[in-house]
């Protein structure tokens, strides 16, 4: 009994210190391997608290006077426990499980021999105020020494000192945030309020802006762009195609030669190599008809406004009878639209003229209506 009540003065005088809390309590246990009967004790703990729900718990126990068969006098126990306990909070809730796990030291007043101890167990705290609660637990304690084996219940009360108990951190409430839905009356993921092109077709890609793609940039959008990755910089259309102002084929970013009349055949650059007058003859016949005067002097004009550029005049036949034949008519042909040109103020030194029959033809002879394209005059253009 002295060495109880001295460890309890021990235990107490702790209390000087603040953040302890000091329970206590009472419980009854069972022995297996010993003859010993159950029996009851009292329980005195001073607890520490350390970070993260642990804590450092400090126990003083005395039993009641044990029976054992056999023996007279009565047997009786006094332990000093160190054990680490870890909680585990529960939020919105007075109650927190624990575990702990510890070792100490037994006093057997009796026949047995005084032992190293370890135990473990769980329990449960109820928190009545900030600073007061219940405790119950269930433990199981090893006598080393002695191979015995202690499993008991406790129940108890615990009053904290020098600070309040730890709280359970509660989360701070959520804002209810209402999400605002926008309208997107085309459907392109862009909502209205931030589409500066409304009404786009469906399944047109668009940027973040809701405007359709122009991946070339030249202001016509993918979608409607017949000739993609123009240029930058060049002039289109509004299929996005490159401007050919003058028909000829070549767009005018590209064309050396602008303003090239209508029939003339350019090259990659757009330069003139020849002109097609469209005049065909009868058969027969080196004969211009008066509906092919206009063209004879368009090319005049041409001519006139390009220098530099000299003309054979080349006339064509069918394969309608001798090849010698045919060579001596496509002359006259030539011939005719030669003289013609001169006329028409175009300088001698300027113009050729040569026949090549029926070579080069530019549609079947088989029919009357490939023969008729093949009676012709074109002018091939040279420097």
């Amino acid at each position: 009994m002295k060495k109880f009540v001295g460890l309890s003065v021990v235990a107490i005088s702790l209390f000087a210190t603040t953040n302890l809390n000091l329970g206590i309590g009472g419980g009854r246990s069972g022995v297996t391997h010993s003859p010993m009967k159950n029996y009851d004790f009292l329980n005195i703990r001073v607890t520490k608290e350390l970070p993260q729900n642990r804590f450092l718990r400090f126990e003083l126990e005395k039993s009641t006077a044990i029976k054992i068969p056999g023996i007279d006098n009565d047997t009786s126990l006094t332990r000093v426990l160190a054990n680490v306990e870890k909680d585990f909070p529960i939020q919105n809730s007075k109650l927190t499980p624990y575990i702990f796990l510890g070792a100490g030291y037994q006093w057997v007043k009796g026949p047995y021999d005084n032992a190293a101890i370890a135990d473990a167990g769980m329990g449960a705290k109820i928190g009545f105020t900030k600073n007061f609660d219940m405790f119950v637990e269930a433990r199981g304690l090893r006598d080393f020494h002695n191979n015995d084996n202690h499993i008991g219940f406790l129940g108890g009360f615990e009053y904290s000192f020098g600070s309040e108990k730890p709280q359970v951190k509660q989360p701070l409430p959520q804002p209810i945030v209402h999400k605002i839905v926008y309208k997107d009356s085309d459907l392109d993921g862009v909502p209205d309020n931030l589409d500066k092109c409304p009404n786009t077709p469906h399944g047109v890609k668009v940027n973040k802006y809701g405007c359709p793609i122009d991946s070339d940039h030249d202001g016509v959008p993918d979608y409607l762009d017949k000739c993609p990755n123009t240029p930058a910089g060049v002039k289109v259309d509004k299929f996005g195609c490159p401007i050919d102002s003058d028909h000829d084929g070549v767009p005018d970013y590209l064309d050396r030669c602008p303003n090239t009349p209508k029939g003339i055949t350019v090259n990659k650059n757009g330069c003139p190599v020849s002109f097609n007058f469209d005049i065909t003859f009868d058969c027969c016949s080196a004969k211009i008809k008066p509906q092919y005067m206009e063209k004879i002097k368009e090319f005049a004009e041409f001519l006139k406004e390009n220098p530099a550029y000299k003309a054979e005049i080349q006339g064509y036949t069918d394969n309608t009878g001798s090849k010698t034949y045919n060579i001596v008519l496509s002359q006259k042909r030539a011939k005719a639209v030669y003289d013609a040109l001169i006329k028409l103020g175009i300088s001698k030194d300027r113009l050729s003229w040569a026949g090549y029959g029926p070579a080069n033809p530019i549609a079947p002879n088989n029919t009357p209506e490939g023969r008729e394209k093949n009676r012709r005059v074109v002018a091939k253009l040279y420097f």
